[in-house]
């Protein structure tokens, strides 16, 4: 989260010393491969703390519904990237287009407390002075800084976020000057050649989060698409009944989905919820609070106390032997 500013310039400095337009090549200047590999592959930790709250927070409603996840986990995975490539969008095109904007001030707008807002803890915060970016351990409360630059004719701010305001170069695009960003909010540093083009040299630790990044991502696909198969292939597997084989669900507290094609099934127990997809040719129901959900049946025949059965289509013959039982069509 950066903290810049833009250094004054004497007349005594070393032309390759400058901060200034003197130290970029002519835009649009090539952007390294190494770059845009960065910003394909961001480690952010807000970016898998919100993956581990969708994997684990809501364990329970996948465990219900697992293809559920497998949609989900991607379209996670698209809302971060859509937010990532926009701001990434902005970052290139200064890169290409981008001037050394002139600072005129730096005001702090607000200052985190151990009562409010946000504090740091052994947070890598980086932090700016001239084109150098360094990246120390702090730990300490986190401040909004609103800094007034001039390009030309125009001014305007930018909020520079995380430590306080101290200098560094602000990057500013001359074919719209309100686009202008701090060089902190660039993962990678922006050293140049001879000639000022970028050189693109990542480093260490940033090429580690990028493959760490690269292992996650492809992890959580992964994860997704076996969710998404083994949810496809469990619905495959549903017990079915045909004309030649029937179907007994015999047991208590079952929660089950089976399928009908031109059979007959027969539920007994007690205290179970079952749902019967497809055509029957009979279902049977014994036992005591059961509830069973059907397509359609030609027949329904019930036994035992408070048993209830639905169906959504079709005229079935009914059989109840007790008046506790309700046999009832619903849409």
């Amino acid at each position: 989260m950066p903290l810049c500013h833009d250094l004054p310039v004497s007349s005594s400095d070393d032309p390759g010393d400058r901060i200034g337009e003197l130290e970029l090549a002519a835009a649009p200047r090539q952007v390294p491969a190494g770059f845009l590999l960065a910003e394909l592959l961001p480690f952010r930790w807000w970016y898998l703390w919100g993956m581990f709250m969708i994997a684990v927070a809501l364990i329970a409603v996948w465990a219900a519904a697992p293809l559920a996840f497998s949609i989900t986990a991607v379209a996670a995975l698209v809302l971060i990237y859509s937010y990532q490539l926009y701001g990434a969008s902005r970052r290139l095109t200064l890169l290409r287009w981008g001037v050394v904007a002139t600072v005129d001030g730096a005001e702090t707008l607000t200052r985190g407390t151990y009562y409010s807002g946000t504090t740091w803890y052994n947070a890598y915060l980086p932090v700016a002075s001239g084109w150098t970016v360094q990246r120390p351990r702090y730990s300490g409360p986190s401040t909004r800084t609103k800094v007034s630059y001039r390009l030309g004719d125009y001014q305007g701010d930018i909020v520079v976020r995380g430590r306080e305001y101290t200098d560094g170069v602000v990057l500013a695009d001359p074919r719209k000057p309100s686009r202008a960003l701090c060089v902190t909010a660039f993962a990678y540093d922006l050293d140049r050649d001879d000639s000022g083009n970028w050189v693109g040299r990542l480093r260490p630790r940033l090429v580690v989060g990028m493959v760490v990044w690269l292992v996650v991502m492809v992890g959580w696909l992964a994860l997704a698409g076996f969710v998404a198969v083994a949810a496809a292939n469990h619905t495959d597997s549903t017990p079915t009944a045909t004309p030649g084989h029937g179907l007994d669900v015999v047991g208590n507290d079952k929660l089950a989905t089976y399928a009908c094609a031109g059979g007959d099934i027969d539920i007994v127990g007690n205290d179970n919820a079952v749902t019967v997809t497809g055509h029957c040719r009979r279902v049977r129901v014994s036992g005591d609070d059961n509830s069973v959900t059907l397509e359609t049946a030609d027949s329904i025949r019930t036994s035992g106390d408070h048993n209830v059965v639905s169906y959504r289509t079709g005229s079935p013959a009914v059989t109840n032997f007790d008046d506790s039982n309700t046999v009832v069509q619903k849409s």
